[in-house]
């Protein structure tokens, strides 16, 4: 009897592990079915080109990239796709979801977007959190520094910006692509990346699901423009 609490512990936690398991399941075949319902079929042969797409994008020679499960669709016949991305350096991996898309910008240098969602006030707390996201770490593209947020963008939810030194942000995307932006951080969707004449929303981690059904009129109009 001295080994029941052992043997309780682990019926329980074999018990969550299997529940986590299934939820994450049931999670991944919900959003699947999603994207179909919005166009999108799976695209597995996309993964090799897209890994080194996203590796020219990212531009960051202390990592490596791998695309998986990816799926294509077409908005006014250009793809889009959403895939997961795994950034590996160490032996260390993050993985985030990733919707891809082409965009028309005034540049093709790079650019990042941090976003906070509207429930967070703009002021000292999203300050300091655009402030961290735009210090240096090193998994930010290797060609880009913080750039100032314009006064007319400081109350909504954009919070940090990277760009070229000497660069605006209005040199780098229009403001008709930033209000179309805006509301992205209240969809799971903390970053924006730019580089050429494509895009990307990303969440920070495929721990945080991206609210695709609000997302894609987003990538559906700045597809289109």
């Amino acid at each position: 009897m001295q080994f029941l609490p052992f043997i309780l512990f682990v019926v329980a936690f074999a018990t969550l592990v299997v529940w986590a398991v299934a939820k994450s399941r049931a999670s991944a075949a919900a959003r699947d079915r999603t994207l179909v319902a919005m166009g999108f079929a799976p695209a597995p042969g996309d993964a090799e080109t897209l890994a080194a797409e996203v590796a020219r994008h990212e531009n960051n020679a202390e990592y490596s990239y791998r695309v998986s499960e990816p799926m294509r669709a077409a908005v006014d016949g250009n793809p889009v796709w959403f895939y997961a991305k795994e950034r590996a350096r160490h032996g260390s991996v993050v993985s985030a979801h990733e919707l891809r898309f082409p965009l028309r910008r005034p540049s093709a240098e790079g650019l990042v977007l941090f976003y906070k969602p509207t429930a967070l006030a703009s002021g000292t707390t999203a300050t300091a959190i655009g402030t961290l996201a735009t210090s240096g770490f090193d998994s930010q593209p290797d060609d880009l520094t913080r750039l100032e947020i314009p006064v007319d963008r400081r109350r909504g939810n954009l919070i940090g910006v990277l760009g070229p030194a000497y660069f605006s942000l209005y040199d780098l995307i229009d403001a008709e692509a930033l209000d179309a932006l805006e509301p992205v951080g209240d969809f799971g969707a903390l970053i924006v990346s730019c580089r050429s004449d494509w895009c990307t929303i990303a969440s920070s981690t495929t721990r945080m699901d991206l609210d695709l059904v609000r997302l894609w009129p987003i990538v559906q109009q700045l597809a289109a423009s």
